[in-house]
């Protein structure tokens, strides 16, 4: 817990924007040989101290899909690569032939998300025409989480201006 908590406030009190995936923990947690890991980890605490961490100091914070395909698309030329599994950790895209270690074009597609504009989506049922040169539309969620705080007065004072009310 005070792991947890040191690190979402380090990330939140550090950086403009903050994006993280929507993973589907409870299917996670079937696989036998991860669950107790998963378990410890604590992704779910994880994700609600960024969101209200994220609002305290002012922090853009971005949800992506969890289907948004951040290890399958190439972060150079937007090609999804369809038939990448779990077991793949490289792979060079046809398309440009730029060579991608999968957990570092993951977190440039997703960086992109929270600070650029993203590269489109392709389609979940087929490259959606990114080899061709077309570019198609945005598929996918992505959702910024908005704050409704007002400024903290000084670090470790979390309370807004706003909800603080004068004794007169």
């Amino acid at each position: 817990m005070d792991f947890t908590h040191k690190l979402t406030t380090q990330l939140c009190r550090e950086n403009q924007a903050v994006v993280i995936e929507d993973l589907n923990v409870k299917g996670m947690l079937a696989n036998e040989k991860l669950a107790r890991a998963i378990s410890d980890v604590g992704f779910g605490l994880f994700r609600v101290q960024m969101g209200y961490k994220a609002q305290r100091y002012g922090t853009r914070l971005v949800v992506a899909d969890r289907w948004y395909p951040s290890s399958r698309l190439c972060s150079v030329c937007g090609w999804k690569n369809e038939a990448l599994t779990l077991k793949d950790r490289e792979w060079t895209c046809p398309c440009c032939g730029t060579h991608h270690d999968r957990d570092c074009n993951a977190a440039c597609n997703l960086k992109r998300l929270a600070t650029e504009t993203a590269l489109p989506v392709a389609s979940p049922t087929g490259n959606g025409g990114a080899a061709a040169g077309i570019v198609p539309a945005v598929a996918g969620k992505v959702t910024p989480v908005r704050n409704g705080c007002g400024q903290q007065d000084a670090p470790g004072q979390e309370e807004s201006r706003e909800h603080i009310r004068s004794p007169f």
